[in-house]
């Protein structure tokens, strides 16, 4: 299955393992699946729930729901929980629905809002996001998750170590994209192993100055 996803979709499911290792969870859980959604494809994050920042909003709601706990640095191997492969799954069945070849983002926010009773879909709802009206607007207007758009906001000066940090970050990403791109995966896991290490690092640097930004960077 995995060889069906968009290159954007291959990215989300790495977005979900980095969030759901810097929060302490023992598995990639549904609202771990959804923020690496919206990370990967603000896009998406704006045409459906209004904003290309709504993982910020989406974050706020899950630690309301199940508060902090302690981050794990370093690296590890992680599981799907049992609703996040179901979402992955409905995902599948979604693309085929669509008669889409490849697995895309907006297949993965159908899949998660079909686990009707897991965290994610939960809060997509109390957002305004609900299953047959997002399959409805699909079918009427299909989503490209190759396209990408950039999104401006206003915001105060970052300081110079948060910058330089944020730069050698961005620079193992694009490492990364294209490991994935070419399908070598070794390469991909290898490079997002020592971006994960650099991450610890600048999320101790967002810790510090009270950024939320390590849900972007």
């Amino acid at each position: 299955m995995f060889e069906r996803y968009t290159q954007r979709a291959r990215i989300t499911i790495v977005w979900a393992r980095y969030i759901a290792i810097q929060v302490g969870s023992q598995e990639i859980e549904t609202e771990h699946l959804l923020l690496g959604l919206l990370r990967s494809d603000n896009v998406l994050a704006k045409r459906f729930l209004g904003s290309p920042w709504a993982a910020e909003t989406v974050w706020k709601k899950i630690e309301q729901n199940k508060g902090k706990r302690v981050r794990v640095p370093g690296t590890k191997e992680i599981p799907l929980t049992i609703e996040s492969k179901r979402v992955l799954g409905s995902a599948l069945e979604e693309a085929d629905f669509f008669s889409n070849r490849q697995i895309g983002t907006e297949h993965f926010l159908l899949g998660l809002l079909r686990e009707e009773k897991c965290l994610a879909a939960k809060i997509l709802s109390e957002l305004g996001v609900r299953f047959t009206s997002t399959r409805n607007e699909l079918s009427r207007s299909s989503h490209d998750d190759s396209k990408t758009e950039e999104f401006a906001r206003e915001r105060d000066p970052l300081p110079q170590d948060v910058v330089e940090l944020q730069s050698r970050v961005k620079a193992i990403r694009v490492r990364v994209k294209d490991a994935v791109s070419s399908h070598d995966f070794e390469k991909a896991r290898a490079c997002s192993n020592e971006e994960m290490v650099e991450r610890d690092k600048l999320r101790e640097l967002y810790d510090q100055y009270g950024l939320i930004d390590w849900i972007y960077d």
